[in-house]
């Protein structure tokens, strides 16, 4: 199924997903900026695995969106500049690693939902050795939700 190209990123029903790669959403930039507060509301520079997940759970949670693709976390990823969260590369790459990982569930079609699991590590962000418990870490090192980067701003 083709998309319109004014078809925005909310009217998307279950029954009408396309494939991720057909997929090209637009979104507001109310939504972005709500998407960025619930960023920064963690306290930290995310890496870009949390961020994403982070991206996921508030547009299932805040949204109401049934599932999310890595065009969803691309166009709602912060600017590098912001410093809210590491640099994105492959953000389904970033998705198809947490599905592995048991923090996002498969819907195919290149599409993802959010587990319990992966709403917990959410809500227990930026807290290292919370996450690292929850995912099942031996090292806390494992669970490492910010970024551990200087910048050079800050020298």
């Amino acid at each position: 199924m083709m998309l319109d190209r004014r078809t925005t990123a909310a009217t998307i029903s279950t029954s009408e997903r396309p494939l991720s790669r057909a997929y090209h959403p637009r979104y507001e930039p109310d939504a972005r900026r709500a998407v960025h507060e619930f960023l920064r509301a963690k306290a930290c520079e995310l890496r870009p695995a949390y961020a994403a997940l982070c991206i996921a759970y508030h547009l299932q949670q805040s949204a109401g969106r049934d599932a999310v693709c890595g065009a969803d976390i691309r166009a709602l990823f912060p600017r590098r500049e912001e410093r809210i969260a590491g640099a994105l590369r492959n953000a389904h790459d970033i998705l198809r690693r947490a599905a592995v990982r048991g923090l996002v569930e498969t819907l195919g079609g290149g599409w993802y939902t959010i587990t319990p699991l992966g709403a917990r590590v959410v809500e227990a962000l930026p807290d290292d050795e919370r996450v690292a418990e929850l995912r099942g870490c031996r090292t806390v090192s494992c669970g490492v939700g910010r970024r551990r980067v200087g910048h050079l701003d800050d020298l």
